[in-house]
């Protein structure tokens, strides 16, 4: 009876032992297509990582000519147009140039008003004289005028021409000055309109790098600004990748670290040679021995992602 049991228990082992190693055969076979499908799917990817930009590149603002910053007319994140001043540099002198320029000229108008006048006059004079001339030579013909009063009368007609061509010649001077202070009031509207600061594009600012009261620097960057428009991220793709990326590819967009996706887009741009990786440098001489190629994806719905957001971009290639 003992014997039988034996018999039946080990019968039992071996079969028992025959149905595990089947089912570890089926497990390694199952990890072995699992696998297989992954490193399908991570060739037809090509992944970099990027920051989100506008379509535009952000503009760095800076002012023309050196002075205190007197006044910020709007602050970070509020949006501006095309031409806008957003700043003011303290400008009592060139205002005070600028009212001198003017006030100047105010003077040299009216004095060039007189100076026409003037001539004005001696020209009515004259033409008087012309009259009285005809007048006397007739008479003098006839006898009953003198020689000497038409003399007269021609005497003073040159004199009085004499006069009229100096108005002349004093109108023309004064219209010459007018000018010159014409163009000094063009240079003090210049020299004040320098003063300040515009926005050179449409957009939101994102950020002051100067306050009021402090000194600047003619050509110095006081402020950020991003023009309005689409936002992408401009990405750098690993040499060894590189010539598997093209345009219009479809493009995932996530944070670092994390698998949920953020946003879409497609490839639009890929620079034509490799450079050295520089956006996510932590150091201008940092030692780098990969190359990358400059990717830029268009995002079709990044809107809300905040700019220079460090993300990963996982381009679909194709085989």
């Amino acid at each position: 009876m003992n014997t039988k049991l034996c018999a039946v228990a080990f019968l039992a082992l071996i079969l028992s032992s025959c149905g595990n190693k089947k089912q570890t055969e089926n497990s390694t076979d199952l990890k072995v297509v699992k696998t297989n499908t992954d490193g399908a799917k991570l060739a037809n990817q090509v992944v970099g990582v990027g920051r989100v930009m506008p379509e535009q590149q952000i503009i760095q603002v800076a002012s023309e000519t050196s002075g205190i910053l007197k006044s910020l007319f709007k602050n970070e994140n509020q949006n501006v147009q095309a031409g806008e001043v957003i700043a003011e540099v303290s400008n009592q002198i060139e205002t005070a140039e600028l009212q001198a320029a003017k006030s100047k000229i105010t003077t040299q108008n009216e004095q060039t008003k007189v100076a026409n006048a003037t001539v004005e006059e001696y020209m009515a004079k004259l033409n008087l004289i012309e009259i009285n001339i005809k007048r006397l030579k007739s008479l003098y013909e006839k006898g009953a005028e003198t020689k000497q009063a038409l003399d007269n009368a021609e005497s003073e007609y040159k004199t009085l021409m004499a006069t009229i061509n100096r108005a002349k010649t004093q109108s023309v001077s004064t219209q010459s000055q007018i000018s010159e202070l014409n163009a000094n009031i063009n240079l003090a509207q210049t020299r004040l309109a320098q003063r300040s600061i515009k926005s050179p594009v449409t957009g939101k600012i994102l950020e002051w790098k100067v306050r009021p009261g402090e000194g600047i620097m003619g050509q110095q960057i006081i402020a950020q600004i991003a023009p309005a428009g689409n936002r992408i991220v401009e990405c750098e793709v690993d040499e060894a990748l590189a010539d598997r990326v093209m345009v219009d590819q479809a493009v995932t967009i996530r944070f670092i670290g994390r698998t949920e996706t953020i946003a879409t887009g497609k490839v639009y741009f890929i620079s034509d040679y490799l450079r050295k990786k520089s956006l996510f440098s932590e150091q201008s001489g940092e030692a780098e021995d990969r190359r990358v190629r400059v990717v830029k994806v268009m995002l079709e719905n990044g809107d809300k992602i905040l700019l220079n957001s460090k993300v990963e971009t996982i381009i679909t290639v194709k085989n």
